[in-house]
């Protein structure tokens, strides 16, 4: 079983989910060639700066994601990695945010939302702040979790700036809702 889904923007890069580094000069030439097509006055440098972080975006999705997404909206060196994992059906007991988010310090409660994809389920959506390390500004968080008849599944975004999450996180919830499960 496998997930498919179709990215509303440019903006979302797919990322390939197989340890192998067989193809991955080609999935990132193919990537900087889209990021060419939609900032083509990226300077030289800039380009060089987004070809580093995404050479390196693989090993920051999560250990048995069914599909990888990074979120490239400028030129720069920073992204939103989504990991996207799918399993048989589970019965989850107790709270689903903290089967999402687990035992993680937050600062204030997560802001939570119903979702209904149609033919995969329902579940949540999970907006949070992460508590910051010294000195440093809180991350945001963003998660979904649906559960059906065939299938759970989790999307889980790499903490990052708030304002990087808000920023994609109207597009995401469109790639959410376009899931679909593939035999």
């Amino acid at each position: 079983m496998r997930l498919e889904l179709d990215a509303p923007s440019s903006a979302w890069v797919r990322v390939p989910t197989e340890p192998s580094s067989e193809g991955a000069e080609a999935w990132l030439e193919e990537a900087m060639d889209a990021v060419r097509r939609r900032h083509a006055d990226a300077s030289a440098e800039q380009l060089e700066a987004v070809r580093r972080m995404l050479g390196q975006v693989r090993e920051q999705l999560l250990p048995g994601a069914a599909v990888g997404l990074v979120y490239l909206p400028e030129p720069r060196p920073f992204g939103l990695v989504v990991s996207m994992g799918v399993s048989a059906p589970q019965v989850i007991e107790g709270s689903l945010v903290r089967a999402l988010l687990g035992d993680a310090e937050l600062v204030g409660r997560p802001i939570v939302d119903p979702v209904q994809v149609p033919g995969l389920g329902d579940g949540i959506s999970v907006r949070c702040l992460f508590a910051p390390a010294p000195e440093r500004k809180p991350a945001a968080g963003l998660a979904y979790l649906l559960q059906g008849e065939r299938a759970t599944v989790r999307v889980m975004a790499s903490p990052a700036p708030q304002e990087l999450v808000a920023h994609a996180a109207p597009s995401l919830a469109k790639i959410v809702a376009s899931l679909r499960l593939v035999d």
